[in-house]
């Protein structure tokens, strides 16, 4: 690997739902993409219409292709199952709170254990990828997904270079930009919600 490559990912949040709105647990349902969520996803889009991208890698899940849809970039895209929410079964379109206060019968839905394995599996896939190409100076993706899988993403890359993971949220639309230059993780961004131009907070590290 050339010492100077770089990998950056931007990796973000699908736009605001219907179900967002009314706080019910969507899990692996499809979801309905809000009118605010088409207009984040179009403010989304704009902040990085100069941005190349090598790879855009998009949740196989409606929400997360009609944010695709309305970011208006043009640029090839691959739909991948791996960067799915995490699946809640039967829960799947009742209200979090209730569920959250009733709790889970674990072996309804599918266990941290495996979620967990299937979306490092999908980074472990990418890193290598990047690292087996010698005679790129530099690689860009853009993964968009989920906000349980969004801190799945950020724990393992920080757990695999040894970086001390960040406290953060991941609101709709999010960016997340991380860079893996000679062996060491860089956040470069966390939750930075400026292309929304709106008074939410965002972390640059």
């Amino acid at each position: 690997m050339a010492s100077n490559t770089v990998f950056t990912i931007f990796a973000i949040r699908h736009g605001e739902t219907e179900e967002n709105k009314l706080r019910v647990l969507q899990g692996q349902s499809q979801g309905r993409l809000a009118e605010s969520g088409q207009h984040q996803a179009l403010k989304l889009g704009l902040s990085l219409k100069h941005t190349e991208f090598n790879h855009v890698i998009v949740s196989d899940l409606q929400r997360t292709q009609d944010t695709w849809q309305w970011m208006g970039l043009n640029q090839p895209v691959t739909f991948d199952e791996r960067l799915r929410e995490r699946a809640f079964g039967k829960y799947e379109g009742l209200p979090r709170d209730q569920v959250m206060h009733a709790g889970f019968d674990e072996l309804e839905i599918e266990s941290k254990g495996a979620f967990f394995r299937r979306v490092s599996a999908f980074v472990d896939q990418r890193v290598a990828l990047y690292m087996a190409n010698k005679d790129q100076d530099k690689c860009r993706e853009l993964w968009l997904t989920h906000g349980g899988t969004l801190r799945i993403i950020l724990y393992y890359l920080c757990n695999r270079f040894q970086v001390e993971t960040p406290q953060t949220r991941f609101d709709n639309t999010g960016i997340n930009e991380y860079r893996i230059q000679n062996g060491a993780l860089s956040i470069e961004r966390l939750n930075d919600m400026q292309h929304l131009c709106r008074e939410k907070s965002s972390q640059r590290v």
